[in-house]
């Protein structure tokens, strides 16, 4: 839920809910300037959430 939460905020442009939700869309933006393709993009950006949800999950601890 806190990385849905994260994405979801940083998709909508709702930045200020969540103290997250820049940084991710400021990676999003740069990831989507270096890779152009949107299936590499993806692809990379597979480690940068799955990198994300490890971090969520220890909040929970």
């Amino acid at each position: 839920m806190r990385l849905a939460q994260i994405v979801h905020c940083a998709d909508t442009d709702a930045l200020a809910d969540d103290p997250i939700a820049a940084g991710l869309e400021a990676i999003a933006v740069g990831y989507s300037l270096r890779f152009p393709n949107d299936l590499e993009n993806l692809a990379r950006q597979f480690e940068v959430f799955d990198a994300l949800y490890a971090w969520c999950r220890l909040q929970m601890k």
